[in-house]
């Protein structure tokens, strides 16, 4: 069968766009078909001319049956649902379903406005809570910085915030040029305008990219399960509440509420079973390789080491206690402590050197020279548990999208140590 396809990916304000779009489409011949993931429109041949309408509706409940019954009897069927939107198709020349201009504006303006306000809410509460570990954690860079290697979830929703502020910001100011550009229309007794082509181009891509920003979180959340990062409770929280809802009222009126708790349930199995089965090793081939994670950083000085690694599709993380060997009595002659940070990006990597140069002490650190980034400061140890002579090394190494900072008081090492490393952070893709 013949088929026309068309992107229909409209955002909620423009309504009146999307219906003028449908309506075109019967003009020339065309019905709608079916809807795809609210993201297509396919059209077939018409056999008798039909005219369009989109109504609003409770998006957390279905129209009642009452409702359903008076638009069946004026000739409107239900052909498609989108979020706020139901689409009703009629024999060409049928009345339209809403003639009340005023009562369709406050409908508009509170079901809009209250979308903002939850959408607005979201990023806020977000923000908040960073803002507020941040702060529990001492405002120390580290603590962000540790967003981008801890977990996949966290990489992208750090990632992606700034990206969805504007977007946000441009989907706000549209809603409320719409609310003015209606209200005005009503003042004047006149028709609500149709926003123009060029609008009408530029809204669904828009729209289009906040569903694109969707699908890295999706896969974070799914890595983030086959890792064993996701928290089992909540899994198994969210599954229940799912069945508590498809085992509640059945009314037609909540039939998308169950509907939408079907596939959150389905979401929560996949988790559930990335969660369960060992697919840790598989997730971990499209992470970021963790820095200098394969031997010690002092091997031939240490006796023991506790390493932590942190891997995400983003950044990797090594962090590395390393013991030197026993004294008589059972105390340690020396630790070294060491961070090595794997970056997305070469100016993120430029920044966390900075930061580290700012704790060290710009008026305490040289430049080796004959070697490109990278800071010495070396200080003698004067407590009484050192012996004379004894110096604490804090090394720090930049390279590419690689930054290493080192600390130890096993003695002091010296270049042949240091150009051993810049060839392993080489081979390591540095």
């Amino acid at each position: 069968m013949k088929r026309k396809w068309m992107l229909f990916t409209y955002p909620v304000m423009d309504i009146k766009a999307a219906e003028a779009a449908l309506n075109r489409q019967a003009e020339q011949g065309w019905r709608l078909e079916k809807l795809w993931l609210g993201l297509l429109a396919s059209f077939v041949p018409a056999e008798e001319p039909v005219s369009y309408c989109i109504d609003w509706y409770d998006p957390s409940r279905e129209d009642g049956l009452d409702y359903r019954t008076l638009l069946a009897d004026a000739g409107w069927q239900r052909v498609g649902q989108l979020s706020y939107w139901n689409l009703y198709e009629a024999p060409a020349g049928s009345a339209p379903i809403q003639t009340d201009g005023e009562l369709e504006y406050r409908r508009f303006r509170k079901k809009s406005l209250r979308r903002m306000a939850i959408a607005w809410g979201t990023v806020v509460c977000m923000v908040a809570v960073l803002g507020l570990l941040g702060l529990l954690s001492g405002l120390e860079w580290q603590f962000y910085l540790t967003f981008l290697t801890d977990t996949n979830t966290g990489a992208m929703v750090l990632v992606l915030l700034p990206l969805l502020l504007p977007e946000g910001l441009l989907w706000s100011g549209r809603l409320l040029l719409r609310l003015g550009q209606w209200k005005h229309a009503i003042a004047r007794g006149a028709p609500f305008p149709v926003p123009g082509r060029r609008s009408v181009l530029l809204a669904p891509l828009c729209t289009l990219a906040g569903y694109v920003l969707v699908l890295p979180l999706l896969l974070a959340f799914l890595l983030d399960a086959m890792m064993g990062e996701l928290n089992l409770g909540w899994l198994i929280g969210m599954s229940i509440a799912c069945l508590i809802i498809l085992g509640g009222d059945p009314r037609l009126e909540y039939q998308r509420k169950r509907r939408h708790a079907k596939y959150m349930l389905a979401c929560m199995a996949v988790l559930l079973a990335a969660w369960l089965l060992p697919l840790s090793g598989a997730a971990g081939l499209v992470c970021v390789k963790p820095p200098l994670a394969d031997e010690g950083l002092l091997p031939e000085r240490a006796e023991l080491e506790v390493v932590e690694t942190q891997a995400t599709l983003l950044s990797a993380r090594t962090e590395r206690r390393e013991f030197g060997p026993l004294k008589a009595g059972g105390s340690i002659d020396g630790v070294a402590d060491s961070q090595v940070w794997r970056l997305p990006w070469d100016w993120l990597a430029d920044w966390v050197t900075e930061q580290y140069r700012k704790e060290l002490g710009i008026a305490n650190q040289r430049e080796l020279s004959g070697y490109e980034d990278v800071w010495l400061v070396r200080n003698a140890i004067s407590e009484n548990h050192y012996p004379e002579g004894c110096v604490k090394d804090i090394w720090l190494i930049h390279r590419g999208s690689t930054v290493l900072w080192l600390q130890t008081d096993m003695g002091p090492l010296d270049e042949q140590w240091l150009d051993g490393i810049l060839a392993r952070l080489e081979e390591g893709g540095a």
